[in-house]
């Protein structure tokens, strides 16, 4: 470890300060470079793109059965207006389809990274929870915080070099998040075998909502999850305007979203 990363770690440390995900280190950062070194050509980007992908087993789920987690963080992902990409011609197309494969193919392995589960892919967006097996919703939440927190200082320290190169423009994402109980269901057409999954619950309900609270991008978190964050990050928050659409059962005030404004320093590759 150089001079300059100490520097920067101690400053980490330091109580006026959030904490760190817990595993972006510096290796972690050089790891994620090797990866999108190795995904220079289109096939290796198109190979690459599913192999962070963790799919649960529901196996042994009936259709119309689920699971039931009693603390679990959901995690919603959507990338910025991306209905206004140019996707006539093959060739937009194409390019659309790089930058799908670089960014999302790294997110994923983000995921995946933090004990995620990637649960459904929306072409512009996902969708993963956090927590299977967690004693309680603040381990949980921490996961799926210190992803989101990763997956921005990915996309802006690392990204962006090889969407510029690969002829892609930039991506700009906002996360939505919250945590709590929820049921993972395993539903099918009638007459289907395979189903798919899906999330049950007001905090999956309010996880995808919380996106729309942060047009600009960036991370929102639920209200829940805002009064457990990891050490300090709450002092970084802003409450936002506008509405979730819930409301607390017993008191009927609005549920609001907290943007997480916290971006974690650079730190030097190599």
């Amino acid at each position: 470890m150089t001079n300059n990363d100490s520097a920067i770690w101690a400053a980490l440390t330091n109580a006026t300060v959030p904490s760190t995900p817990s595993k972006l280190t510096k290796q972690y950062q050089d790891n994620v470079f090797e990866r999108l070194v190795r995904r220079q050509s289109l096939s290796a980007r198109v190979e690459d793109s599913t192999a962070g992908r963790v799919i649960p087993d529901f196996d042994q789920l009936a259709i119309g059965e689920g699971k039931h987690f009693e603390h679990l963080a959901v995690l919603f992902l959507d990338i910025c207006n991306f209905s206004d990409l140019s996707n006539w011609e093959t060739e937009d197309q194409k390019t659309v389809l790089k930058t799908l494969n670089i960014f999302m193919g790294e997110m994923l392995h983000i995921v995946r990274d933090f004990g995620g589960i990637f649960e459904k892919n929306t072409g512009d967006g996902l969708m993963a929870y956090f927590g299977e097996g967690a004693a309680s919703d603040t381990e949980a939440a921490k996961a799926a915080v210190e992803a989101a927190v990763t997956m921005h200082y990915v996309n802006d320290n690392l990204l962006w070099y090889f969407l510029k190169n690969a002829g892609c423009s930039p991506v700009v994402f906002r996360v939505g998040i919250d945590t709590g109980p929820v049921t993972i269901a395993k539903v099918a057409i009638h007459g289907g075998t395979h189903g798919s999954a899906v999330a049950v619950g007001t905090i999956a309900n309010v996880a995808c909502k919380l996106m729309r609270l942060v047009p600009e991008g960036g991370i929102c978190v639920g209200e829940r999850t805002y009064e457990i964050l990891p050490y300090n990050w709450n002092t970084t928050c802003q409450r936002c305007d506008g509405s979730t659409g819930h409301v607390y059962r017993v008191s009927q005030q609005a549920y609001p979203g907290w943007k997480l404004n916290y971006r974690t320093p650079s730190i030097p590759i190599g």
